[in-house]
């Protein structure tokens, strides 16, 4: 009785007996809540800036697409060439031998081109071509293309060309031709089967063909 009695005047303490102030540490403030989600969202935020900055640095270094180029590299004629008089009444046939370069710069990027052509030009009149084949330039690739190009001046051109100008006409007689070269080529670049680009290419060269010492004067692109 006395053990009862005992345990009934001084009750054990239990959850039910505690203070206010241990009940309000048990949950968490509302300012302790607002710090957490304000932190959360600034991970957040950074997360998204770094990922943000390695898209772009990946975009401008890796997607970046570079123009192709094409260029005219060397041109003379063939020594077996005969020097006709201009003031001849046959034409004048000229072969020229000639080297064209062409240049992917894009690392990560293959450019597929199409069948495409290179013109010589006498003044406004095409005195020869030759047809370039369409194919595909490797990331960081220079391909060299040697060709022939069979150019036939006739007398009526050429006399028509001496009349136009003095300095053609002295050109003319000199043995020297003032020739223009023209290309225009399409393509896409494809990079890493994300990005697909066309590109147009452009040649215009102008040379003077000495025809007394088979040899390319003034050659400028």
């Amino acid at each position: 009785e006395e053990i009862m009695a005992k345990s009934l005047s001084s009750p054990s303490p239990n959850k039910y007996n505690m203070t206010t102030e241990e009940v309000i540490t048990m949950f968490p403030s509302r300012k302790e809540e607002k710090q957490s989600s304000s932190k959360c969202l600034v991970y957040a935020l950074v997360v998204l800036v770094a990922i943000l900055f390695i898209w772009l640095v990946f975009a401008s270094i890796v997607l970046r697409v570079v123009d192709p180029q094409i260029q005219l590299k060397s041109a003379r004629l063939m020594h077996n060439t005969k020097n006709h008089s201009f003031s001849s009444t046959s034409s004048l046939n000229v072969t020229m031998i000639a080297r064209v370069s062409l240049t992917n710069p894009n690392l990560f990027g293959r450019f597929y081109y199409g069948n495409s052509r290179v013109s010589v030009l006498y003044g406004a009149s095409i005195v020869g071509a030759w047809e370039l084949e369409g194919a595909r330039l490797e990331g960081r690739e220079t391909k060299e293309i040697d060709f022939m190009v069979h150019m036939r001046f006739s007398t009526k051109l050429l006399v028509i060309m001496r009349n136009l100008t003095n300095d053609t006409a002295h050109s003319d007689s000199a043995g020297m031709l003032k020739l223009r070269s023209y290309a225009k080529l399409s393509g896409t670049v494809h990079v890493l089967n994300m990005v697909n680009k066309k590109k147009t290419l452009g040649m215009a060269c102008i040379m003077n063909l000495n025809l007394t010492s088979y040899s390319t004067q003034h050659f400028q692109c």
